[in-house]
């Protein structure tokens, strides 16, 4: 009687109360692809994707969260693994479930093997159709080691294949990584190399040569740098550690070193070996190349008009500065910073004022010139681009030629780094083309009129500053006692050439009437 009260208890009880649904396990989906992987079927994430999702319907697993990798990963650390394994490391209450195509895929070095193994996830590994946990039998997680073994020599063995194709390139002269600054990195009938770029490479240019005068330092010429426009590839600011690098490395003169090799390259060369030893020199502090401290405001602008050698500062009294030759040449006589200043205001300075009618001509001359220079410019770009285009019509042609064997490997690639070089100078052509325009006329205009006020805008400036705009207007000044002698930048040197001439011709010609064949206003 109990029995039956009990049996019939245990019945409403079931009767009366819902029955209970199994949960789903959950589970994390990850799949990975490198760079090579996304060119083969089958191997890309939605591909992966898919088999995983189907996997997971047919085992009653729920997938919470993916987590997808798109690199080449040798290293651990890839940014959605890192995220999985943070995401694994909170669900402590109960074992969690990977989802993964195969070994390789999940593993790319013995560190990735050991710390999914310490978290004591549970691994299914759908494409191999296994499953890895802290109960599988030794001789599954001894296949499985297997495998992370394999994954790992198959990385490493990629690493020493790569590691030997740029010992091969560099072997042939050629740059094997990533293009430093000034250059980028082609890849053209399944060969990559580096080429100029046309944006920096000019640029580039610019720095080592200006590093070559010695009138900049290294914090001198990351002001310059940004002046000028030249920046990172991501378009960032060039920083001084930046600069000193790239005026350290010899690719940019025709050489480059590798794993502690030097090679001859057969690259593009940016700037002549002779600028990169004189940059060398500098760099290396030698007194006669060291750059210029620009402590005192004339220093490094003056150079000794007996000797050549350098004027250098000195302070007396502990309050007035001097210029001397370093040299102590017969020229050994001390002038006062005062004295020089002056001197560069009516010798280097006011020689650039010119008088009101010459001036006129000038502004006129310039003005007049508008559609001269959009010909010129119109013609010499239409003649780059032809060049550029018979230079394409040669090497699809040179290649066809290749393909068939007409033409050897050797041939082909010395007159394509002979097709390259000439490209790289029709780059460089367009771009100073594209600079030069009518807007130049307006800046011109400016300088004509600063030059006629420089006199007196020097006149109002700190000593400091009279350096900076003597640096500005001159490359070199000779100094002696009595007398200095510019060498004006352009184009102020073309400005103090007209603004000697006088006012009326020898026959009382007006100056804006007296015909001058050589200026024409460029």
């Amino acid at each position: 009687m109990r029995r039956t009260n009990r049996t019939r208890n245990n019945d409403s009880s079931e009767a009366g109360s819902t029955p209970k649904v199994p949960t789903k396990r959950t589970a994390v989906l990850y799949a990975r692809v490198s760079s090579r992987d996304q060119e083969r079927e089958g191997f890309s994430i939605p591909a992966q994707q898919k088999l995983i999702r189907d996997y997971a319907e047919a085992h009653d697993l729920k997938i919470i969260e993916e987590f997808t990798d798109v690199e080449t990963a040798k290293r651990s650390g890839r940014t959605a693994f890192t995220k999985m394994l943070t995401l694994l490391r909170k669900q402590k209450s109960n074992r969690s479930v990977i989802l993964v195509e195969k070994t390789d895929r999940l593993y790319r070095n013995l560190k990735d093997w050991v710390t999914l193994d310490e978290l004591q996830v549970v691994i299914h590994l759908v494409k191999e159709g296994a499953v890895l946990s802290e109960d599988s039998r030794s001789s599954e997680k001894f296949m499985h080691g297997i495998k992370v073994l394999m994954a790992k020599n198959y990385v490493d063995n990629l690493s020493e294949e790569v590691r030997k194709g740029q010992t091969q390139k560099a072997d042939e002269g050629h740059w094997p990584s990533s293009a430093p600054l000034g250059y980028l990195n082609v890849r053209e009938n399944g060969k990559s190399y580096i080429q100029l770029d046309p944006q920096r490479a000019l640029l580039v240019k610019t720095i080592f040569e200006e590093h070559a005068t010695g009138g900049h330092s290294m914090d001198g010429l990351a002001d310059y740098a940004a002046r000028i426009g030249l920046t990172s590839k991501k378009g960032h600011k060039i920083h001084k550690s930046n600069i000193h690098h790239m005026l350290r490395n010899p690719i940019y003169a025709g050489e480059f070193v590798w794993k502690g090799k030097t090679y001859k390259g057969k690259d593009p060369a940016i700037v002549s070996m002779a600028v990169f030893r004189r940059v060398q020199s500098r760099l290396d502090g030698f007194p006669d190349t060291r750059p210029a401290a620009r402590d005192f405001a004339f220093q490094g602008l003056l150079r000794c008009a007996h000797c050549g050698a350098a004027m250098t500062a000195e302070i007396k009294k502990q309050k007035y500065t001097y210029y001397r030759c370093a040299q102590l040449c017969e020229n050994n006589a001390y002038i006062r910073e005062e004295k020089v200043s002056d001197m560069l205001a009516e010798q280097v300075i006011k020689p650039l004022r010119m008088p009101p009618e010459v001036r006129k001509w000038a502004v006129t001359a310039l003005k007049g010139s508008k559609r001269d220079i959009e010909l010129e410019t119109e013609e010499r770009v239409a003649v780059a681009r032809k060049e550029q285009d018979r230079i394409a019509r040669l090497r699809s042609k040179a290649y066809d030629e290749k393909l068939e064997g007409r033409v050897d490997t050797e041939f082909f690639d010395a007159k394509r780094r002979e097709w390259d070089e000439r490209l790289g100078e029709l780059r460089e052509e367009l771009d100073r083309l594209d600079r030069v325009n009518v807007r130049c006329l307006d800046r011109a205009v400016q300088i004509l009129e600063l030059a006629s006020e420089a006199y007196d805008l020097y006149k109002s400036e700190t000593m400091h500053e009279r350096g900076q705009f003597i640096a500005a207007l001159t490359s070199n000044c000779e100094l002696s006692k009595d007398c200095v002698r510019p060498t004006y930048r352009k184009p102020y040197s073309d400005l103090a050439e007209l603004a000697s001439e006088p006012e009326n011709s020898d026959d009382g010609i007006p100056a804006s009437e007296v015909p001058r064949p050589g200026w024409l206003g460029r």
